[in-house]
């Protein structure tokens, strides 16, 4: 019986958790609608042919986190690839993976896409039961595939303009919208939910590690002006994943997609 009740309040305490975070989720989800309306109708108006208005400021935070990637993140990484045998790398790679691809799941249902939110949620489940948490990619092996999605392209899906490019401290590029997109996107990641500040923090850790690790790589596609070059590239690709029409004179990052399309915090 003792168990029994333990098991009851947990539930009821899980419940609770899950109505609170939800609630919140909406007034987030409702405000920044409400905000992007309102920078979606001046961004139509002022940002025209420029994607880039912001380029000077722009430039002097892309200047900062490649100081912060240099002497920080890029020798982490380093150590971490040097370490870690290849097989561990692919796992933990493939661990994270299966987290986003609930978020994509979700952000499939708010785009009406059911047929993505089927498959992403079949991916979610083969590979936590048969991948043994997402360490193997069992739905893939199977032919169940994977349809990437976040919260800025259910924005983009939604009607909200891009806004202008915007790079963020410590995150890297974005844009207006997909900026409104980090708050209340954050109810939708796992990470969100784990209580203990010592183990959550020690995840975000890892999962940033072996993203910068495998970065390293690809980051050699990088040619000319590194700021221009991850500029088309991240604007192009978001485009493509939101179903926007490119612009015609993109350097067509197609090749890279498998590669670079994937920004996505966990």
């Amino acid at each position: 019986m003792a168990i029994l009740r333990r098991c009851w309040r947990d539930c009821f305490k899980w419940g609770s958790q899950v109505r609170d975070t939800c609630g919140k989720f909406a007034r987030v989800l409702c405000g920044m609608l409400c905000l992007a309306a309102v920078l979606s109708h001046a961004e139509d108006k002022q940002q025209g042919a420029n994607p880039d208005p912001w380029e000077g400021w722009n430039r002097r935070v892309y200047a900062f986190n490649e100081t912060v990637d240099k002497y920080a993140l890029k020798p982490v990484a380093k150590g971490y690839r040097k370490v870690t045998p290849g097989w561990l790398d692919d796992s933990v790679t493939r661990f994270f993976e299966n987290l986003k691809d609930v978020r994509s799941a979700l952000n499939n249902v708010l785009q009406w896409e059911w047929r993505n939110a089927g498959s992403n949620t079949g991916r979610v489940l083969v590979n936590t039961t048969l991948g043994i948490g997402g360490l193997f990619d069992v739905a893939t092996r199977i032919n169940i595939r994977k349809y990437p999605d976040d919260l800025g392209s259910t924005f983009a899906v939604w009607g909200m303009a891009e806004g202008p490019y915007m790079v963020l401290p410590f995150w890297g590029p974005s844009t207006v919208r997909d900026t409104l997109a980090l708050w209340p996107e954050d109810y939708m990641r796992p990470r969100h939910y784990i209580e203990h500040d010592l183990a959550r923090y020690s995840v975000t850790a890892v999962y940033v590690i072996d993203l910068r690790a495998d970065l390293l790589d690809i980051e050699k596609n990088v040619v000319g002006d590194r700021y221009t070059f991850i500029r088309d590239f991240y604007l192009q690709s978001r485009r493509l994943q939101a179903g926007e029409e490119p612009p015609p004179d993109d350097f067509g990052a197609d090749s890279f997609d498998d590669d670079w399309g994937g920004e996505e915090d966990w």
